[in-house]
């Protein structure tokens, strides 16, 4: 599988994580089995580093909402925010990257113009950091 398919693969698990506060009993069950080894330690490995760091991640979408409260966020938009913000302020991944893919999973899983809003709350996270 691809990094992509892994990322959208872990936004899967927030989204479910964001939803419920359970802790995920056995990941192993939750993940594809056509991914790699590699990219099953990224979705492990980030998903338990989100987990760890979710309040502070949630923390940084809510100040950076103009007109908005969290609540009113999907929360298929609020799982592709945390998945990004997490991947580029902890593991310092390529911004522009993450971006484009976090529209095209907003594009994908979420509303008509939820991509929209994606973007530019990314974008200005990112210049705020």
């Amino acid at each position: 599988m691809s990094r992509i398919s892994a990322r959208e693969n872990l936004m899967k698990l927030v989204f479910d994580y964001g939803m419920t506060k359970n802790e995920v009993e056995d990941m192993e069950d939750l993940l594809d089995t056509s991914f790699s080894g590699e990219d099953k330690d990224y979705i492990v490995k980030n998903f338990e580093g989100i987990k760890e760091n979710y309040n502070e991640i949630v923390s940084k979408i809510e100040s950076n909402l103009i007109g908005y409260k969290l609540d009113r966020i999907c929360k298929t938009d609020l799982a592709i925010l945390v998945v990004a913000i997490y991947e580029i302020v902890y593991l310092n991944e390529p911004t522009k990257v993450i971006i484009n893919e976090a529209v095209e999973l907003a594009k994908k899983y979420s509303t008509e113009n939820s991509y929209k809003f994606v973007n530019g709350l990314l974008g200005k996270i990112v210049d705020a950091i």
